[in-house]
């Protein structure tokens, strides 16, 4: 993440905690994050210099305006004027990480060979927050090609208690032995 994008998303974020609107800008903002996300032309659109500045701000103000809360919108237009729209991205999650740490809550990713039962998943969480002592919020994904087991990435740490990385290490082991 650049230090660009940190100063413009703490710029939003502070105004949002001012407002009393962190809950309703961080909706809105993980929302245009997932539309940047499946639309990455949206972004080079609003980046081209073959287009007039006036008019991908246009742009901004007809997709999102009345759709989106106004200091959203104005921020994303503030970005195409300094032609720094580029960053929107990092900045929608930079907002999104201060918001959870705000909160006292820590994401973890969880990958399983099939997807965890709810109670699985409580259970986990149950210990994710007895380790981290901090409020957990699961993120579930399924890859089938981990066999079985489960690995968990939180706090830049990673957890790996799938089959496929005990056969690894098995493997290692006896590389090493012979």
């Amino acid at each position: 993440m650049t230090r660009l994008a940190k100063e413009y998303g703490q710029g939003l974020y502070e105004l949002a905690r001012e407002e009393r609107l962190l809950d309703e800008l961080h909706g809105e903002l993980t929302e245009i994050g997932k539309l940047i996300k499946a639309e990455p032309n949206f972004v080079r659109l609003l980046s081209s210099r073959a287009i007039e500045r006036e008019n991908r701000i246009k742009v901004v103000d007809d997709t999102f305006g009345g759709r989106a809360h106004p200091y959203i919108v104005n921020f994303m237009k503030l970005l195409v004027e300094k032609e720094r729209i580029d960053c929107l991205a990092d900045c929608v999650t930079f907002f999104h990480q201060q918001y959870m740490d705000d909160l006292g809550i820590v994401e973890a990713f969880v990958t399983s060979a099939v997807p965890l039962t709810e109670n699985d998943q409580e259970a986990l969480r149950q210990k994710l927050e007895k380790m981290s002592k901090r409020k957990v919020s699961l993120i579930a994904s399924v890859d089938q090609s981990l066999i079985g087991g489960v690995r968990v990435e939180m706090e830049g740490r990673r957890y790996d208690n799938t089959i496929q990385n005990k056969l690894g290490r098995l493997r290692q082991q006896m590389t090493h032995s012979l």
